[in-house]
């Protein structure tokens, strides 16, 4: 598997690197492979440019366990090009779905948590500097199409960074059309994971359907966007340096508030504005805040200009911002607001509190009915809207069940520590859930017990086992036609 040094795709590859201080002499990498053709692409080069820069690569694999023999067949793939180029590997097997149900999560997130814990403890042991992900410039067209379809701001669009801690992206310069011609160049094979070929999730829809279309206008749409993507990822950094400066003069923090100077805040470009704003939120939770969409921003700036003393404008997460005379105050409400709905039992529940769509069905496993995952979509797959899935032994829980928020002296079971119960706070803590979503977390819960913390773990003495012969399976959506609103 030679590869001429006058390849293009080496040699593009190579300036990336240079431009993004992505490697060092002397690096050690773990190169994420899943047998797709962006990460065998990826082996393939970094392959080419190891002694170069005097790199010692390591494959790492995770079959995550979706797709019975199809993820099984991946990882014997990976494991014997890795054998048949001479790099050494580490190829594990994890039961993600497993994962996913013991914690209330969504395959998509789940994923997400174990891949990443798997690839830096490979890291690790490896003693490595850098973790390399197949990343292209395809996959930034994409994310900037899908941020600008749900709505971003100039940090959401600047798409996938090249280089972030120790992940790097090497060949995010390429497009997918380039990979494949260099795999077909040097007569590598790869495996296709058919999931990536369903119009289910929206990312998909967009590289199926919406890029073609653009490529009719464009044909090199995919770089155009990929490029743009880099000059606003240029022009956040180039705020960000501002920001800097001036946030000093007209934020400060006070204890469990956020105060601004109203008259040199109002004199900023729009621009800045926003971002003074958002700093300011953030500022307040230390780095874990709410999300704000750029509705509630705009009628939060709004709100700064014209609102007179006294007045007071509530936000997500809980947060209020009022104005005292010359500052405006962004601060959380003494007086959370809880909520109890209850659960209707194969059937929809609307928790309206915290936009929140919860879908219910309980299935006889004794007559041969199965749990799959998100059992009301299409085809068995998840729609865009899915949240977390959790299923449970319908005969262990004493009826009726709740959607509800937390309260004093909560405590549960998480899976995974023994039947050891723990305080809901505490668990919360531990989490680092910060302040401001705690009080909007939905618990399922009987009128004893929590069942489920969504999202985040469900209760061990509700788990399904070999003897269940009832299971209740449990769906969490974003509401279809929910919106933006103040709290």
């Amino acid at each position: 598997m030679s590869i001429l040094k006058s390849d293009p795709i080496v040699g593009k590859v190579r300036r990336t690197v240079q431009k993004h201080r992505m490697l060092s002499p002397g690096d050690r990498v773990v190169v994420a492979v899943s047998g797709g053709p962006d990460s065998v692409c990826l082996l393939s080069v970094l392959r080419e440019l190891a002694p170069e820069i005097s790199l010692t690569l390591h494959v790492a694999h995770l079959d995550h366990m979706f797709r019975g023999e199809g993820s099984a067949a991946e990882a014997r793939f990976v494991r014997e090009l890795a054998e048949k180029l001479g790099i050494p590997s580490t190829i594990e097997q994890y039961d993600v779905p497993a994962y996913c149900r013991a914690r209330g999560l969504s395959p998509q997130t789940g994923a997400r948590e174990v891949r990443y814990a798997f690839l830096e403890r490979v890291a690790g042991a490896a003693e490595a500097q850098k973790i390399a992900l197949g990343h292209t410039a395809s996959d930034q067209a994409e994310t900037l199409l899908l941020r600008l379809l749900r709505g971003a701001g100039v940090s959401g669009l600047s798409g996938i960074p090249p280089k972030r801690e120790r992940i790097i992206r090497p060949l995010i310069d390429l497009t997918r059309d380039e990979v494949l011609g260099h795999l077909r160049e040097q007569g590598l094979t790869f495996m296709t994971d058919p999931s990536n070929l369903k119009p289910v999730y929206t990312r998909n829809r967009i590289r199926l359907e919406l890029i073609p279309v653009l490529k009719a206008f464009n044909p090199r749409i995919e770089e155009t966007l990929a490029e743009e993507a880099g000059i606003l990822r240029d022009e956040d950094e180039a705020m960000d340096a501002q920001m800097a400066v001036i946030v000093p003069d007209i934020i400060h923090r006070q204890g469990d508030t956020v105060r601004i100077k109203r008259d040199e805040f109002n004199a900023k470009f729009p621009a800045l504005r926003r971002r003074l704003f958002r700093t300011a939120v953030v500022m307040l939770f230390e780095g874990d805040a709410p999300d704000l969409s750029s509705i509630m921003t705009e009628e939060a700036l709004g709100f700064i200009g014209d609102a007179q003393t006294g007045r007071v404008m509530d936000l997500p997460g809980g947060l209020c911002l009022r104005r005292e005379y010359d500052d405006m105050i962004i601060a959380l409400p003494k007086d959370p607001r809880s909520f109890a709905v209850p659960l209707a039992i194969a059937g929809l529940t609307n928790v309206t509190d915290i936009a929140l769509e919860v879908t219910s069905r309980v299935l006889d496993v004794s007559q041969g009915e199965k749990p799959t995952l998100s059992p009301f979509s299409k085809g068995g797959m998840p729609d865009e809207n899915s949240l977390w899935q959790a299923e449970f032994d319908y005969d262990k829980i004493a009826a009726p069940l709740f959607i509800r928020s937390r309260r004093d002296g909560d405590r549960f079971c998480p899976a995974g520590m023994g039947g050891k119960s723990k305080k809901l706070q505490d668990f919360f803590t531990d989490d680092k859930i910060p302040r401001w979503r705690r009080d909007s977390v939905p618990l399922l819960a009987t009128e004893q017990d929590i069942v489920w913390v969504a999202g985040m773990r469900t209760d061990e003495r509700f788990l399904a086992g070999p003897g269940t012969k009832r299971v209740l399976v449990v769906i969490v959506r974003n509401a279809v036609n929910a919106v933006s609103r103040e709290r």
